[in-house]
């Protein structure tokens, strides 16, 4: 690994002469030739305008020009990209600059109380890297494609729409529990169109009802044929908030499992904060009543700004969907650990099954390993699957993830 670290270029801010020769000593115990230091945020500058740098360490407390300040100078003049940071100060406070750092694009790659540990320092470096070779390896995102409500319903009406499923694997043993389903659209001139672009258009247009109906009846068609090859396992679907305020859906859905010989008990049902943003009252019926029918909850996107102790006490979720920006590199920021631990801890002494979704490290998945996470999804384990292709993702596939991830 030193090998590796070794072609890094390192740049080291802080305005303690001991804790500056400390970090720099740390880097050549990795192998860092291309290192270099600045005992203030305006010398900093002047090295990252001179030359490109990979990784900056930053100390938050400095004269002239604080790490606060540097930090948002680095992002404004894109002079450089990664940054660590440190402090003595309070964990909460290293993390609260972590967050502006990445609110302001730069990515970093650790918030640490001083003294720099050299396992995290390591870490903080193998990540870099393993990011920049993922970044390599991934195609450019395309533009949106602007796509209008009228090419939406033909869409529907000539069955361009379709879904893709996601496995969740338990925790332990990775095993299939479940799929979640998401929606697709294959436009014939204009390709791909995000879930993020027609699924906000159907709800503008007054659509959303529509495409629910009919992505739910080819989910339970899937689901039915799953069944036929002896595959039982959970299917989990998203709700949009307005869907919640159709007084017929629950009856609608009720009968749709009847028709499709599916059990409620094997269906989930993903709600997000916008739920509960509208009409609280009726909501929250459609829910309880999805609940007695025997339906599941599952309450997505946790960790994202929606979810407190109280909305968690009014909706009758059996599922807590963790966010990947509580999961993602806790490792790495130890406030953060803690609020995913204790959110863990939560939805335990509330009875809900816990599932991390977006894990795509393995530093990632053995957080959740160690937190005791019932489930798992993300791109680590699988991307969404078309039908056929989770088919050969069950036959083969999961045994090749299990024994890729056998921790010890």
């Amino acid at each position: 690994m030193k090998s590796v670290i070794s072609e890094l270029s390192v740049l080291v801010t802080d305005d303690s002469l001991t804790q500056r020769q400390y970090a720099k000593e740390l880097c050549n115990d990795l192998g860092v030739k291309d290192l270099h230091d600045a005992a203030n945020g305006v010398d900093a500058l002047s090295v990252l305008e001179a030359r490109p740098v990979d990784v900056v360490l930053i100390d938050l407390e400095m004269p002239i020009m604080d790490g606060v300040e540097l930090i948002r100078s680095i992002a404004q003049k894109k002079i450089a990209s990664s940054v660590i940071i440190l402090s003595a100060k309070d964990p909460i406070l290293i993390a609260s600059v972590g967050t502006m750092a990445e609110a302001d694009g730069l990515h970093v790659l650790g918030t640490f109380q001083k003294p720099l540990l050299p396992d995290a320092l390591e870490c903080s470096f193998l990540r870099f890297i393993h990011d920049a070779k993922q970044q390599a390896q991934e195609p450019k995102p395309a533009p949106e494609n602007e796509v209008t409500a009228v090419e939406l319903g033909e869409a529907l009406a000539n069955g361009e729409l379709s879904l893709a499923y996601q496995p969740k694997l338990t925790v332990h043993g990775l095993m299939l529990k479940g799929v979640e389903a998401l929606a697709r659209w294959r436009h014939p001139q204009k390709g791909m169109i995000s879930p993020g672009v027609f699924i906000p258009l159907a709800e503008r247009h007054g659509m959303i009802d529509m495409l629910t109906r009919h992505l739910l009846n080819v989910a339970f068609q899937h689901k039915k044929n799953w069944q036929n090859y002896g595959l039982r396992f959970n299917l989990a679907f998203n709700l949009s908030p307005l869907s919640l305020a159709d007084s017929d859906m629950v009856d609608w859905l009720c009968k749709l499992a009847e028709d499709y010989g599916i059990a409620p008990s094997e269906i989930t049902f993903e709600i997000t904060e916008n739920a509960l943003l509208g009409e609280l009252a009726s909501a929250i019926r459609t829910l309880a009543r999805l609940r007695l029918k025997g339906f599941h909850i599952s309450i997505d996107d946790y960790g994202t700004g929606f979810a407190n102790a109280q909305q968690l006490s009014r909706v009758p979720a059996t599922e807590l969907k963790i966010d990947r920006s509580l999961v993602h590199r806790s490792a790495a920021r130890p406030q953060q650990h803690t609020i995913l631990a204790s959110t863990v801890d939560l939805a335990k002494n509330l009875n809900l099954t816990t599932v991390a979704e977006g894990v795509e490290t393995a530093e990632d998945y053995k957080i959740i390993f160690d937190l005791g996470v019932d489930l798992v999804q993300g791109y680590y384990f699988s991307k969404p699957l078309f039908p056929d292709d989770l088919l050969a993702f069950i036959k083969t596939g999961l045994n090749q993830v299990r024994k890729q991830n056998e921790i010890k």
